[in-house]
């Protein structure tokens, strides 16, 4: 009863907390800035299509409904920790970073995640952590918010990576938190409706057209531009594609747009999904082993044509 009791007082402590935030204040300065941006840009009427009303309004519910859920994400990623130090991995102590200057334990920290981003976000695109990440490429509209169109449980997933990929580094607090501050601000910006590319740039720093083919519709575009920041990890291993311009519709096929309630319950009817798939074919498999007719009386397997 009383971890119920802290844990409704944690979830009702989350709102205020998050108001009081320095990080996330300069993030909300931020998307202000760019709506007024947007609005001076392409004018009221165009900047705010019904499509992308729904999307904004799914987007911000999804927020809400994701820092309702905070406390339990918080102590998963805790239990996460706990069982990274029971595991005893060497690491690099913190004092070995003191004769570098804050910038560039900033840098390396933002390389580091940046680099462990690109493999969690890989994965998350394979078939069974996809249903996951499938909430965040939901989105047919994709804007500066879209950046916070994600499940809780994905957020748990990248915790969870950072943990394990980063914790050994043993880089100081501070370098690590005004890097994630730069990390968001980007990531909010790589989302804007807007195609630049960076010119020359383009491989050192992700652009919103860089970032705009990771979220099209397009079979081509499938799991590439992983990297949230330096898109010459996707050069290096085989995912860049940027071809121009990219006019392709946003989405992904079969994932609810707009649909707040589907979305939230989304991994884990797809992963029931899957789960009865591959029964079914494990079934097929049985059935179709040489010397068994699972049509015979009283068996309780059924065939399945698995072809």
């Amino acid at each position: 009863m009383e971890q119920i009791v802290e844990y409704l007082m944690a979830m009702i402590g989350v709102w205020p907390t998050a108001i009081r935030s320095p990080a996330n204040q300069c993030v909300f300065a931020f998307l202000v800035l760019l709506l007024v941006l947007d609005i001076a840009r392409k004018g009221w009427r165009l900047s705010w299509s019904r499509l992308a009303v729904r999307s904004v309004a799914a987007t911000i519910a999804i927020f809400n409904i994701n820092l309702i859920l905070a406390p339990a994400i918080w102590l998963l990623s805790d239990q996460i920790k706990a069982l990274y130090a029971l595991a005893g991995i060497p690491g690099i102590p913190t004092s070995a970073w003191s004769a570098f200057p804050v910038w560039a334990l900033m840098l390396i920290a933002i390389v580091a995640h940046d680099f462990a981003n690109y493999w969690n976000h890989r994965l998350m695109h394979m078939k069974w952590l996809w249903p996951v990440h499938a909430i965040h490429h939901s989105d047919p509209h994709v804007n500066a918010i879209s950046a916070y169109r994600i499940h809780a449980l994905e957020t748990l997933v990248m915790w969870g990576s950072y943990t394990i990929l980063l914790t050994w580094l043993g880089l100081p607090a501070d370098a690590i938190g005004l890097g994630a501050v730069i990390l968001v601000l980007h990531t909010i910006y790589v989302h804007v409706d807007v195609d630049w590319d960076h010119g020359p740039f383009r491989l050192l720093i992700a652009s919103p057209r860089f970032h705009r083919w990771h979220h099209a519709n397009a079979p081509e575009a499938y799991g590439k531009n992983l990297a949230n920041v330096f898109p010459f990890f996707d050069r290096a291993f085989g995912t860049y594609h940027v071809p121009g311009p990219c006019t392709a519709p946003m989405g992904a096929d079969d994932v609810p747009q707009n649909d707040v309630v589907r979305l939230t319950l989304w991994p884990v009817l797809e992963w029931t999904r899957l789960a009865l798939e591959q029964i079914g074919i494990l079934r097929g498999r049985i059935g179709n082993m040489p010397g068994r007719d699972a049509t015979l009386p009283g068996s309780d397997l059924a065939k399945v044509d698995i072809d």
